[in-house]
């Protein structure tokens, strides 16, 4: 399958195990793991890619079982280049693989309410964002503006807070 993926400026990686890069430490290994370099790189893959390869995207592992026999395909992991949070005013500009206890940090470092409940919340922004995460009250919907996500085919769409 290598050799039907397209070129990226990121990492593929075969027989990729996952279980170690899990939170529960289980579970077999990716066909094919990618580490997009950036959103342009991921765009790419996306837009180029044979749609009869199966696709899974995974985020920091915290709340996926992987199985034994492993996923077939490619599977996404997105890096440190998408968990960048920035201060833009009295809103955090986060990216989706942000660790929750990261935001939470930043948001107090910075003096800004609202974002306690993330310290309790395991993972990333985009399986936040994706599953509505919430605990102590809060939930993702109350505090969300926008999410700017990519489609499978790699385009680029801001949805509004309601619209998600």
């Amino acid at each position: 399958m290598p050799d039907r993926l397209p070129a990226v400026r990121g990492q593929y990686r075969a027989d990729a195990p996952l279980g170690q890069r899990c939170w529960f430490a289980t579970g077999g290994a990716a066909e094919i793991l990618y580490k997009p370099a950036d959103l342009g790189d991921l765009q790419t893959f996306l837009q180029q890619r044979s749609t009869d390869i199966p696709m899974t995207v995974i985020g920091a592992g915290s709340n996926v079982l992987i199985r034994d026999g492993g996923l077939a395909g490619v599977t996404i992991r997105l890096g440190a280049t998408f968990a960048s949070i920035q201060r833009i005013d009295d809103t955090l500009l986060i990216g989706a693989g942000a660790l929750d206890s990261a935001i939470a940090q930043t948001a107090l470092t910075h003096g800004l309410g609202g974002l306690e409940f993330l310290s309790g919340i395991p993972g990333t922004l985009g399986g936040n964002v994706r599953m509505n995460a919430g605990c102590y009250g809060r939930e993702m919907k109350d505090v969300l503006v926008y999410a700017d996500v990519l489609d499978d085919t790699g385009a680029l769409h801001r949805l509004d807070a309601p619209d998600l």
